[in-house]
Formats: structure tokens, sequence, C-alpha cells
């Protein structure tokens, strides 16, 4: 690996592969109009280990499967936890929304830090904390207020990752991405490759085969993106441009789903974007990208 790598391929990578997360999540809300949920989960593991195979057998990586065992499981089970809640939750609410909700995971993983690894917020993290929270609510708006127990499905997602986020930190040692999406493309393939053996329904169109395919891939590429990003700078850095979900999002739910501009919902996007960087750049690591 070299030593230094040029800014621009850093936030190539970052940005490709946020939005990737996208372009899965935007097809996933599709396939769950023409088949059950079950089945476009089924097929974003299912693909995306294939996917993972695929790329291995021409690579060839080295992986250290073994390397912190229970913790590699524990992270996958929430994550294949977060995606089939995620997955339910786009069929229930407007996509913009639940990427508004999932950006509270941060803000989570700072208290769970806070409390478990006594890592305590400065003064003007706090605030930070309290303006992002603040825009979250303000881009919400009143279009998730109205109390429901379909509130759960966009809810837990962030609460799974910020979890997947904190144990990552307690063993900040541990530099094996591939074996985590190794794990979680397994177990969700497992699980639901057994689950819908009992409960398929057959395919309307045989095109859905080819999108659930591409719901698969995008999954291995968006996760993929991320890691070869981190690797050559570091999470800190990355993590900044998690936010840009918010405008893609924000464009596809208006080009592909036809839900006009919500000036309101932009500000409170906008105000989530600055709040949260600054956040970020206040508590997160202060590591510099290698340039």
């Amino acid at each position: 690996m070299p030593q230094q790598t040029p800014l621009f391929n850093v936030i190539l990578l970052a940005a490709g592969g946020f939005f990737m997360f996208v372009c899965m999540d935007s097809t996933a809300k599709f396939l769950g109009t023409v088949m059950p949920v079950t089945q476009a989960i089924w097929g974003r593991f299912f693909f995306h280990l294939m996917s993972l195979i695929i790329f291995f057998l021409i690579f060839k990586p080295k992986v250290n499967l073994k390397k912190n065992f229970k913790l590699q499981i524990i992270r996958s089970l929430l994550m294949v936890t977060a995606t089939t809640f995620m997955f339910y939750s786009l069929q229930k609410f407007d996509l913009v929304d639940i990427y508004v909700v999932f950006f509270s995971a941060p803000l989570i993983v700072s208290l769970l830090s806070a409390y478990f690894l006594k890592d305590i917020l400065s003064f003007k993290g706090i605030i930070l904390m309290l303006l992002s929270f603040g825009s979250i609510i303000y881009s919400l708006g009143p279009s998730m207020k109205i109390f429901s127990l379909d509130l759960i499905f966009p809810i837990v997602p962030p609460i799974c990752w910020a979890l997947y986020q904190f144990f990552t930190k307690v063993v900040s040692s541990d530099n094996e991405p591939f074996a985590s999406i190794f794990y979680t493309s397994i177990l969700g393939a497992i699980i639901f490759s057994i689950f819908i053996s009992f409960n398929w329904v057959p395919l309307e169109k045989n095109i859905y085969w080819l999108y659930l395919v591409l719901l698969g891939a995008a999954g291995f590429v968006s996760h993929s993106l991320i890691i070869y990003a981190i690797q050559l700078s570091n999470l800190s850095f990355v993590t900044n441009f998690q936010y840009s979900q918010l405008i893609w999002s924000t464009i596809v739910n208006f080009l592909i789903f036809g839900v006009p501009f919500d000036y309101n919902k932009i500000i409170g996007v906008i105000g989530i974007i600055i709040f949260g960087l600054l956040f970020i750049h206040t508590e997160g690591k202060k590591d510099k990208v290698k340039v």
C-alpha cells in the first residue's frame, strides 16, 4: 500500500460507497412492492455473498476469519437486524425520513461511549449533539410524529448501527473489514434462505431476478468501496461522507419516487449535515488523512 494517497481517490471511493447504499435501498424499496420483503432481504444477502465469493476467487485477499470471531458474529447479527428493519421501514415511510432518523446513530454511539468507555463529551460536543438532534426533529416535521407501532422499523436500524460501531470502537485493533462483511452476508443468506424455503412466493417477472442480483451486488460494492476508502485514509475522514446519503436520497426521492422537494425538510437536512460534521470533527478521532 502506498504511503501517500491522493485525497480525490479517497473522496471518490467514500462518496461512491455511500451513493451505492442509497441505490441499494432504493432498489429494495421498489422490490418490496412486487414481492414479499423477506425475499428482497434474502436477495440482498445471498447475492452479496455470491459477489463476495467471486471477488475472493479472483483477487484472493488475505483475511483472518478467526480474529475476534465472537465479536464478528455479534456485529454481523446487528447488521442483519438493521438491514431487516430497514427494508421493512422502506415500505412504510419516505426514503429521506428513514435516512434522517438513521443519522441519530452517531449521537447514540457517543452516548454509549460516554457511559461505557468514559469517553465524556465536551461542552461543544453536547451543544452540537443537541443541535443535530433538533435538526432531525425539525426535518421530520409532522411526517413521523403520529404514534404508531410502525415507528419501530426506522428506529431499530440506527440503534443496531450505533451498537455495531460501538463494538468496533471497543476492539479498535480489529483490521479485518472483509471478515465482517463475510460473516454478515453468510449469516443473512443462511437465515433468510431457511425462512423463504417455507414461504417462497413465485416472482411475477423474470426481470425481478436481475433486480435481486443487482441488490446484492450493490450491497457488496458499497461496503467494499467504503472499506478501501478507510484503508487508504482513516475511519474518521470517511465517516464524514455518510451524510451525502441525505443528499442522494433527496434526489432519488424526487427523480424515482416522485416525492416533491419539501423546503422545511431540506433546511433540516442541511442542519443535520452541518451539525453532524462539526460533531464528528469535535468528538471523533483526530487522525489526519494521509495525503
